[in-house]
């Protein structure tokens, strides 16, 4: 399906050629300098500026060294599968909440006093241990 744009493949190219003259020279650099740190031949630099058809290569040569390179892999949005998908994949567990390992009471009711009294049972015939009032 063929979406409608009033702007035409080469207009497109022009406008994307203004606006790299535009940042080059916002950044002070000539047409020279610029395809020196791309790697390219200044010919391709003034094709681009000018609009003209250039291999993609070498379009994204000076993108890299323009610092636009991920701004231009941008257009497109990432294919890979999100953590979320990853995850009802069943590739990575869930997390699992930590928690610390409870002791079971061993069962003997044994009942402290402030001494070194205690009894096994805790009606057998000696003094019951003071107690906090919550503890009743």
């Amino acid at each position: 399906m063929a979406m409608y744009s009033a702007q035409t493949d080469e207009s497109a190219l022009a406008l994307l050629g203004k606006r790299m003259a535009a940042f080059r020279v916002r950044n002070n650099w000539t047409q020279a300098k610029l395809a020196q740190m791309a790697g390219v031949s200044k010919g391709t630099v003034e094709r681009i500026e000018r609009g003209d058809s250039v291999q993609i290569l070498n379009l994204v040569k000076v993108l890299r060294a323009c610092g636009m390179l991920d701004t231009f892999l941008g257009i497109f949005p990432d294919d890979s599968p999100s953590p979320m998908q990853i995850l009802q994949m069943g590739k990575i567990k869930p997390r699992q909440r930590a928690g610390s390992p409870h002791k079971k009471n061993s069962g003997a009711n044994v009942i402290f006093d402030t001494g070194a009294n205690y009894s096994a049972t805790p009606n057998s015939g000696k003094k019951k241990p003071w107690v906090w009032e919550e503890d009743k």
